[in-house]
Order: C-alpha cells, then sequence, then structure tokens
C-alpha cells in the first residue's frame, strides 16, 4: 500500500486523498456503528425491495469519497470519459457497472491502494448519517430539492459536484445528481447478517444508489435500490478504501 496513505489511515486521519493531480479524491473517514437498512411499510415511494427495516452495524471504519467521481478524475485515470458539457467537475455519468469497476482497478494500481465501491450497506449508512427519514434533509421533496439535483431542478443532466449542502457526516451529492455503483446486490434483508453484510458481487452488474438527474423524488430516496444494467445514462460512482 501507499505509505503515506498506510500511516494515514492507521493514524485514523479524517480525510485521505487517493491519486494525485487531476486523479486526486478525497475521502472521509467512517467510523463503525449501528443503524436502520431499509424503509418502512409507511414511507412514501417505498419499494419492497428496501425491507424489511434491519438494524445492521458495520464493525470496521472505512473511507468514502466527499464527492461522486467527476469528469476531470475519470479522464486523469482512464484517459476516456463520454462526451459532456464544458465543466470538468461534473459528476461523471453514463457508465456501465464494468466501467466503473474498472475505473476503480486502475487507480488501485496508479495509487498504490486498494479503491472500492461502497457496499450497499456502507453507501446507505454514510448516506444517511445518522438520519432514518426519507432523505437524510428530512421526509418531504423540499427536503430533497434543497440538498439533491433530481428531475425537478436538474435541468436534464448531471451536475458539478458539492454545489449542494453536505450532509451531516461531510458526504455531498448522496442525493439525486448521479446514481453510485456499489459492489454487491444485497439478498432480501430478512436473510442478511446483522454484521457487516455484503451481498453477491458481480462484474456486470450491482446495485445503484442515490437516484440521480433524471429522477423523481421517491428514487432518490436513502432506501432506494436500483440495479444497473450494462449502460444507463445515469450510473456514476463514489470510490471507497478500507479504514
Amino acid at each position: 500500500m501507499n505509505e503515506a496513505i498506510s500511516k494515514a489511515i492507521r493514524e485514523q486521519a479524517r480525510t485521505i486523498t487517493v491519486g494525485t493531480g487531476d486523479a486526486a479524491a478525497l475521502l472521509l473517514r467512517v467510523e463503525p456503528g449501528t443503524f436502520s437498512l431499509g424503509s418502512p411499510p409507511t414511507e412514501e415511494g417505498r419499494l419492497a425491495s428496501e425491507g424489511p427495516v434491519r438494524t445492521v452495524t458495520l464493525t470496521r471504519p472505512f473511507y468514502l469519497g466527499k464527492y461522486p467521481i467527476t469528469q476531470r478524475q475519470y479522464r486523469a485515470v482512464t484517459a476516456n470519459a463520454p462526451a459532456k458539457p464544458a465543466d470538468p467537475d461534473v459528476a461523471i455519468d453514463q457508465l456501465a457497472y464494468a466501467e466503473a469497476l474498472a475505473f476503480c482497478a486502475i487507480l488501485t494500481k496508479a495509487s498504490g491502494v486498494t479503491v472500492t465501491l461502497p457496499t450497499e450497506a456502507q453507501w446507505e449508512y454514510a448516506c444517511r448519517a445518522g438520519s432514518v427519514t426519507r432523505f437524510w434533509s428530512g421526509d418531504r421533496e423540499e427536503d430533497l430539492a434543497r440538498v439533491g439535483w433530481y428531475r425537478e431542478n436538474a435541468e436534464h443532466g448531471a451536475r458539478v459536484v458539492g454545489k449542494k449542502p453536505a450532509n451531516p457526516w461531510g458526504f455531498h451529492d448522496m442525493h439525486g445528481n448521479v446514481c453510485e455503483c456499489c459492489l454487491d446486490i444485497l439478498p432480501p434483508y430478512e436473510t442478511i447478517s446483522n454484521l457487516d453484510p455484503v451481498g453477491q458481487t458481480s462484474d456486470r452488474r450491482g446495485i445503484m444508489r442515490g437516484g440521480a438527474w433524471m429522477h423523481p423524488a421517491d428514487y432518490c430516496r436513502s432506501a432506494i435500490r436500483l440495479m444497473s444494467s450494462d449502460r444507463f445514462g445515469g450510473a456514476g460512482l463514489r470510490i471507497a478504501v478500507k479504514g
């Protein structure tokens, strides 16, 4: 592992930076803890795959990207990115799931630290940041509009990252902007472990979290789970590193 990053992780640094130059990505440390995974039957917009609510404990810390990966970062790592507006700090989207995995693999080799996608449980834990509401910011659509880009305010495309308020743990754009690919696909929640649950993994598909710029409010909730496909217009990524 990259010695500087390894030292920072051992010392439980609040932040680490993976990559250099235009590829540099800032990650925030997430401490272990317990949360309620999924949504209750009474939640507006709920899908059956989001329940039953399970009390889940993540026993190990991890680092998660403060923002979704941008076009600038994606192009610096892969030398390729879909054609997009002029601003390179727009979140990368239009990715196939395999491309999200490939980005992590290339950045791992270049940086000397193992970079992955977050698990579903890690993603939802970091998104909720202690909340139990539809969005980390509340239950109303107005609460979403304040913190996320979605169908009603995104103006038909992905947006520059970090322009909406961060959640209480410091993460931006967890709701809307781009869907974020996760490492796994959890089985029905009644069957999962209550400690560090990880589901099936695949090199072709995974669950996407958070919703995207083209989605209605219901599809941008903390608990929403959308299956990735080989090519989806709103698919992007946020990276993770073990703590």
